[in-house]
């Protein structure tokens, strides 16, 4: 019996407390303001302010005139409100010297305390928020003052920043493009940026789009002129040049030397046409019209002596392949005057614009 006396008097007592400590809490003006200490609205006029809600040692209220729904928890937290409202503050001295802003979010000791006249911030952690100054429309998640907590954000351009590295457990996706913990990005359409750092394979099944390509050391080795629509390969380029611009498609270099294989056991095939300059020096390579014309010039060229005791001949011949043509003029002849005969002849042939001439002479016994 004295147990169960004893518990009641337990129950009893922890509800008086109960009662005791809400009606402290209740506590509430003819205006609606509710505070926990007498007299924490000493300047509001009947209804000027409402719907106010402060708790803890010299907690908003205190400067409040015609304020409205300001709910504020802690010591002297949100002291200094006097015209703003919608905001809400938990932790001793959060937002303690804002004036007269509006809908300001606080959490934590000392969070957003150097706010004065700005509205609309959230600030989240240990004295979170700018060292000096008012701000608007701002997130503020850190546990230290400062401009740059790990994380910001920009109410105003819907933008968030994290002053820190940002790792991903398991897979973040927003519906167009994922990261995985593997370091993968899949779905992502056109990259604007700066410089892009990679140690790994950058691997597309779209286009990548830019105007230069470095090595690991800054050297360019692919570049688009788009002025001149050249493209470069290499330190001392290979150019590219776009038949759209010059008619043809033109590889040349950039220091006028280009040399296909490098061993004497490298092949070069081509397929289809191969249509060189009309060679001028020793080093040209000959055309087929060269070689058919240098043929048939050749040919006419004729050194036939004379028939039938006859000591002069002169004749002209000609020849034709593959839509080429050459001339020849031929003279021959035999002197015996010293009565050791000597033959000899004399010939000249052309054909488009090369021509050849001919030359011999001989003894006969």
């Amino acid at each position: 019996m004295a147990i169960i006396f004893l518990k009641i008097l337990i129950i009893v007592y922890l509800t008086i407390s109960v009662l005791t400590d809400f009606s402290v809490i209740a506590a509430c003006t003819e205006t609606t303001n509710c505070s926990s200490e007498n007299n924490q609205f000493p300047n509001i006029t009947t209804g000027q302010a409402n719907y106010n809600t402060a708790h803890g040692y010299h907690a908003g209220g205190m400067d409040i005139t015609t304020g409205d729904s300001n709910t504020v928890v802690g010591s002297e937290t949100g002291k200094h409100i006097m015209t703003g409202s919608y905001n809400t503050a938990i932790g001793a001295n959060s937002i303690l010297n804002l004036n007269n802003g509006s809908n300001n979010t606080a959490i934590g000791y000392n969070a957003g305390s150097s706010n004065v006249a700005g509205s609309g911030n959230i600030f989240v952690g240990y004295e979170a928020g700018p060292s000096t100054g008012s701000i608007s429309n701002k997130l503020y998640i850190a546990n230290s003052s400062g401009d740059n907590p790990l994380i910001y954000g920009d109410f105003s351009n819907k933008t968030i920043t994290i002053n820190d590295n940002l790792v991903i457990k398991g897979t973040f996706s927003d519906g167009n493009y994922t990261f995985d913990d593997s370091g993968n990005v899949s779905g992502l359409g056109t990259i604007n940026s700066g410089t892009i750092t990679s140690s790994g394979n950058i691997i597309a099944n779209g286009s990548i789009q830019t105007n230069t390509i470095q090595d690991s050391n800054g050297e360019r080795y692919i570049y688009k002129d788009t002025t001149n629509d050249i493209v470069h390969i290499g330190s001392n380029s290979m150019l590219f040049y776009d038949s759209s611009t010059y008619g043809k498609d033109i590889m040349a270099s950039s220091t006028g030397n280009i040399q296909i294989g490098r061993n004497s056991s490298d092949t070069t095939t081509i397929i289809g046409d191969l249509i060189i300059q009309e060679p001028k020096e020793a080093n040209h390579a000959a055309t087929r019209k060269y070689a058919d014309q240098v043929s048939l010039m050749a040919t006419t060229l004729d050194t036939r002596l004379p028939l039938y005791g006859k000591k002069h001949a002169l004749n002209l011949s000609s020849a034709s392949t593959n839509n080429e043509i050459a001339f020849g003029l031929n003279f021959v002849g035999i002197y015996d005057g010293l009565h050791l005969p000597i033959d000899f002849s004399l010939g000249s042939a052309s054909s488009g614009d090369y021509s050849m001439g001919k030359f011999s002479i001989g003894m006969s016994w």
